[in-house]
């Protein structure tokens, strides 16, 4: 049987996600990959970056599968937007109140909707990974960043298609745009294969690689 937990978060706040975890986790069929799956709230609250972490033991019939999804509890709120004008911006160390400062949780800040995708697209992203989809040593270093943009972009894609929530295909063409027209313009050509990821004519990580070559070289 599936186990299901979060930790390092407000209690009210895991009180919101908790079923927006379980829900994702009927939907994708976790239970197929993993016997456990935690999420893990950190202390850099401003991040926008989570990461996942497999841990596997034990052996044949034996064999346990456990999942971590590290981030912030921003991920489950309503998207705030840029106000400051003070550059450069404070660092991602420095931003965290320290543990006598920290108020509770305020609960209208919470969003269904965000956190559902979310939850969505890294549980997917997870199962890429303990399924052999997506193998991080055969990407090179170098190609890192825009990988995860593109498949990214194939995941959403997926969720689309399968009527489950997660990023819009107006939100991925954003990010796209944001990160690979810093390296170079856009073209035509460019969009056609953002439009391939998107809609599942390229899904396969060696085909994802290719389809790195042709853009912009971050």
């Amino acid at each position: 049987m599936l186990e299901l937990l979060c930790h390092g978060m407000d209690e009210q706040l895991c009180v919101h996600v908790r079923p927006c975890l379980e829900s994702a986790a009927r939907s994708l069929n976790l239970a197929a990959d993993f016997d456990s799956f935690e999420i893990i709230a950190d202390d850099f609250h401003e991040s926008e970056e989570a990461w996942l972490r497999m841990v596997s033991s034990g052996d044949g019939a034996d064999k346990c599968m456990k999942g971590m999804l590290f981030c912030s509890e921003n991920a489950f709120c309503t998207v705030r937007r840029a106000t400051s004008t003070v550059f450069p911006r404070t660092q991602v160390w420095d931003q965290s109140p320290a543990p006598d400062q920290q108020v509770p949780f305020d609960s209208s800040r919470f969003s269904q909707k965000q956190a559902d995708k979310f939850i969505h697209h890294e549980l997917m992203l997870a199962q890429d990974l303990v399924r052999g989809d997506v193998v991080p040593a055969d990407i090179g270093s170098d190609r890192v960043e825009a990988f995860s943009a593109t498949w990214a972009v194939v995941i959403d894609g997926r969720l689309s298609r399968r009527a489950l929530p997660g990023f819009s295909l107006t939100e991925r063409r954003a990010r796209f745009s944001r990160l690979f027209a810093c390296a170079g313009v856009l073209l035509p050509g460019h969009w056609n294969i953002f439009q391939s990821l998107w809609d599942g004519g390229v899904n396969n990580s060696s085909e994802v690689l290719a389809s790195i070559r042709l853009l912009p070289r971050l």
